[in-house]
């Protein structure tokens, strides 16, 4: 079910308080166009009614599309921690799909199942997916570029720009994001994206050798192969570090 709610915010520029209407559930199937804005980044960036200045504000959303079998849980990167996140989100598609009545175990058997972090991950696995490109893979050709680089995905974030004509990878590199240390987990976060500082291309032989070698990417990724959480960035690859 798509559901919105109104939340006041803040100006990052002025400070002027305002009200902003946030999504807390989106279901694709009904409405196409979110999915055109979640790409190309104009779903929930708002004006301030007082300076003008715009920015975009995320929430906690659940992020469904039964067309296109996906189903993606959007948290915000000031949630407690990424295994309560994930907990929390296998317990709703447990309650929901699993041990739903057989037309929702058929469903929920369908799905591809993620947990990102912020809208620019939510909006990488959709180019990804449409792209027909298998995340995993992806996500192990980003560690192949920062280790060449001598980064790593603590220091330098790589997310999807653009995947180019022939399958060719374009990666556009942000610096980590910085959170203030009082922003409750249940309130929209205000971003204020920056220009990324580089962009980096992976050809596509690249990914092709890597997904020749499936195996290769469970040893040298081995949280990748989570059912749930699939980013070089967040989560459980800093189990591994």
């Amino acid at each position: 079910m798509t559901t919105f709610r109104i939340h006041p915010v803040s100006c990052p520029s002025c400070g002027h308080r305002f009200e902003v209407e946030i999504a807390h559930g989106l279901h694709l199937t009904r409405l196409p166009t979110i999915r055109e804005r979640l790409i190309d980044g104009s779903f929930q960036v708002y004006a301030c009614p007082a300076c003008r200045e715009s920015a975009l504000y995320e929430a906690t959303v659940v992020y469904t599309d039964f067309e296109r079998g996906e189903y993606v849980a959007a948290e915000t990167p000031s949630s407690a921690s990424w295994q309560t996140a994930l907990s929390r989100h296998q317990t709703v598609f447990r309650d929901c799909f699993e041990s739903g009545p057989p037309i929702a175990q058929e469903m929920g058997a369908k799905f591809k199942r993620r947990v990102v972090f912020g809208f620019r991950a939510l909006r990488e696995k959709l180019v990804l997916w449409d792209a027909g490109l298998d995340d995993r893979i992806v996500e192990a050709v980003k560690g192949d570029l920062l280790a060449e680089e001598g980064e790593s995905p603590s220091g330098v974030v790589l997310r999807i720009a653009r995947v180019l004509d022939g399958g060719h990878l374009l990666f556009a590199a942000y610096a980590p994001v910085q959170l203030p240390d009082d922003l409750p987990a249940d309130q929209p976060r205000v971003v204020v994206h920056r220009a990324p500082h580089d962009f980096l291309t992976a050809p596509a032989a690249r990914y092709a050798a890597r997904a020749a070698e499936p195996s290769a990417i469970a040893r040298d990724y081995p949280w990748l192969h989570d059912d749930w959480f699939v980013d070089l960035h967040d989560g459980p690859s800093y189990l591994y570090r």
